[in-house]
């Protein structure tokens, strides 16, 4: 063979069958057909085994494939040139070679074991891929497969043929694609991504297991992709996930990119952010497979949604609370002329008496403005009374949570004026009766005073909130900056409503929250005021209890 004709008696063993290809049978255990060919003639049964030979050995070099001959008697291996050509031997090198001492050591066990199990018979093929030593040190992966063609009277192997193939390119590539896809699944479960491959044909889905956690599905239960969406999807949800699914699949959009709500076992629903691509198609374009990400949104949506509605709440009800105080800044300043108009009404009605008849023309319009100034006043009084006593819903609130919620609502504003927060809370935690919106709106307006004071100051900047047991019982807040301190013109009174030393302020906030906390029961001060800051007090009642 290539060259040279393959060892004593190779052509006699070798059956061509064994790979799909016809040829006479041969072989020293096919005694009656050995005998019917050696009556043809030795001249004639050499030519045509030399033909059968070549064409054998030509059909399967052109499929890439060499061919192995083991005499297990002797113990005598055949093998082409291509086996050479492949580990990078000369032909005579090959001689003394060991199939054995040239595998992996990672694949010698499981090579050497399907080897046994096909010489005891326990297998009829010996089917194997395994990597073996180069003449340069490297390996290469080989892929083999062979069947024992003759056995003794007892059923021991006697001659062993098979073929092997290098399939080096294809196993890295292979392996390759394989870590690339572990490092790619580390990578994202890592990032708390889950992972899952539909295909769309059966409709078979896989699942990795951070999925299957989301979800609660036990590890053995298999899936299709009808099982997850849109059975698991909520109602008001599937419209928009089905649209986004849709538009990918029709190579309207180049990815799917959506948040649903997704059952789990125990009924309840969580979001999550999918992610997903169409990764195969066939001739005609249609979609067979799509992978993709799923992530467990749900703490952070809610989060999200929390702090939405919250920030809504504080800014409702600062507007409320803006307009609330200047009716009732208004109220006070129209109290006076009020007043002053009820008092003149009245002394004109008794100057009417003076002049008898003549002035009876007047009295009636006098009258009339004199009620209608009594009327605006006690308008002006029940405005005043509601923004000061009315509208709070209050219940037991831990003080420290607001303090808290304030300083992650403000940690960005904080960071971009280098202001670092010192927080001293009471514990265990204090309870007070309150409105929880209305006195984070108080602690937020003293906290963002206190950077405003401090955006000029060289140096440390620190803005500490304390919560502490207060006296008679009453609960503690205390807002401390280490700015340059009020203002003179705002020192004698801080909260003294339209005051301000900011440009663009109206100077109602500090008049604002001092009508909230005395609105609840509370009391509001300023404890000190120098060049090294300022100092905001505020106490509280606890729930009643």
């Amino acid at each position: 063979m290539l060259g040279r004709r393959g060892p004593p008696g190779l052509h006699s063993c070798i059956r061509p069958s064994l790979f799909g290809l016809r040829a006479p049978r041969r072989g020293r255990d096919a005694g009656r057909g050995l005998q019917v060919e050696r009556e043809r003639g030795e001249s004639t049964v050499s030519a045509n085994l030399g033909e059968d030979e070549e064409r054998w050995r030509l059909a399967l070099e052109v499929a890439g494939e060499g061919v192995w001959d083991w005499d297990l008697h002797s113990g005598q291996m055949y093998r082409s040139p291509l086996w050479s050509e492949i580990l990078g031997y000369a032909p005579e090198e090959t001689a003394t070679l060991k199939w054995g001492a040239l595998l992996h050591p990672d694949d010698r066990e499981e090579a050497q074991r399907k080897l046994s199990a096909c010489l005891s018979g326990e297998s009829p093929d010996f089917v194997a891929e395994f990597r073996l030593c180069c003449k340069n040190g490297e390996y290469r992966w080989m892929a083999s497969r062979a069947r024992v063609v003759a056995r003794d009277e007892s059923g021991r192997p006697g001659r062993m043929i098979g073929v092997y193939q290098d399939i080096h390119e294809a196993r890295s590539l292979s392996d390759a694609l394989q870590a690339s896809e572990r490092l790619w699944q580390f990578a994202l479960e890592g990032h708390g991504d889950a992972l899952w491959d539909w295909t769309l044909k059966s409709g078979e889905i896989n699942v990795s297991q951070t999925f299957r956690a989301i979800i609660g599905l036990p590890a053995d239960r298999l899936l299709r992709g009808n099982d997850i969406w849109p059975s698991r999807l909520h109602p008001d949800d599937v419209r928009t996930t089905v649209a986004a699914f849709s538009a990918h699949l029709a190579g309207v959009r180049p990815i799917t990119e959506v948040e649903f709500r997704l059952r789990t076992e125990d009924g309840a629903y969580r979001w999550v952010a999918l992610r997903g691509k169409i990764m195969e198609r066939d001739r005609n374009g249609k979609p067979l497979r799509m992978i993709g990400t799923v992530r467990d949104v749900h703490d952070h949506y809610l989060s999200a949604e929390r702090e939405m509605r919250q920030q809504q709440e504080l800014a409702r009800a600062a507007r409320l609370i803006h307009v609330g105080e200047m009716a009732s800044a208004l109220a006070h300043e129209l109290n006076q002329p009020l007043t002053a108009l009820r008092n003149f009404s009245a002394v004109a009605l008794r100057r009417l008496d003076e002049l008898g008849a003549v002035g009876e023309c007047i009295r009636g319009p006098l009258q009339l403005i004199a009620e209608q100034a009594l009327r605006a006043g006690e308008i002006v009084h029940r405005v005043r009374g509601f923004v000061r006593r009315d509208g709070l819903l209050t219940a037991p609130i831990a003080i420290n949570g607001v303090v808290t919620d304030i300083v992650r609502f403000m940690e960005f504003e904080a960071r971009a004026h280098a202001v670092q927060w010192q927080l001293a809370l009471a514990e265990p935690p204090l309870w007070v009766q309150g409105d929880q919106v209305q006195l984070e709106q108080v602690l937020s307006n003293l906290a963002k005073n206190a950077i405003d004071a401090m955006s000029e100051v060289e140096g440390e900047r620190l803005l500490r909130i304390e919560t502490r047991d207060g006296a008679d019982g009453m609960v503690e807040v205390v807002v401390s900056d280490s700015g340059g301190g009020l203002a003179e013109t705002v020192r004698e009174d801080p909260f003294a409503p339209f005051v301000t030393t900011k440009p663009d302020g109206v100077g109602l906030g500090l008049a604002i929250c001092r009508t909230i906390i005395e609105n609840h029961g509370g009391r509001m001060w300023v404890e000190r005021s120098t060049r090294l800051g300022t100092t905001f007090c505020l106490s509280l009642p606890p729930p009643a209890g």
